[in-house]
């Protein structure tokens, strides 16, 4: 099976790596940025889809994790999100459809929610 590519936007540099590290260690291809302007910037001029978005919500610059969100929702809908953050209060406003990993995270849990959006889009890590 081809390896996951897998976009992570995160502004803290610890955990962008921390995460960077984990999802290349279990078979993903991983580019990261430390903003969702960054990882607009890389959508719309990749040759090659990602297979997932992995990011916070609350980072500096016009776009939050939600907002880009809602653009990758329309403009690549095939594309799954998963937005973290360490305010819990903000999943309830979220609503029910988006994916959502609180932090502190556990490498598991993190492998767990990332494995369960690659699969409902046909991908896999391993």
């Amino acid at each position: 099976m081809a390896q996951p590519s897998i976009l992570v936007l995160e502004d803290d540099e610890i955990i962008r790596a921390l995460m960077v590290d984990v999802l290349e260690d279990f078979g993903a291809h991983v580019t990261s940025f430390p903003s969702a302007d960054e990882g607009m910037i890389y959508l719309e001029r990749a040759d090659d889809p990602v297979d997932l978005i992995v990011s916070d919500i609350q980072m500096p610059g016009l776009l939050n994790g939600y907002d880009l969100s809602r653009v990758v929702a329309h403009r690549w809908p095939s594309v799954p999100v998963l937005l973290t953050s360490g305010n819990t209060g903000l999943a309830a406003q979220l609503g029910g459809s988006v994916r959502f990993l609180p932090k502190p995270w556990s490498t598991e849990h993190l492998l767990e929610c990332v494995q369960t959006a690659l699969t409902r889009q046909g991908a896999s890590m391993h």
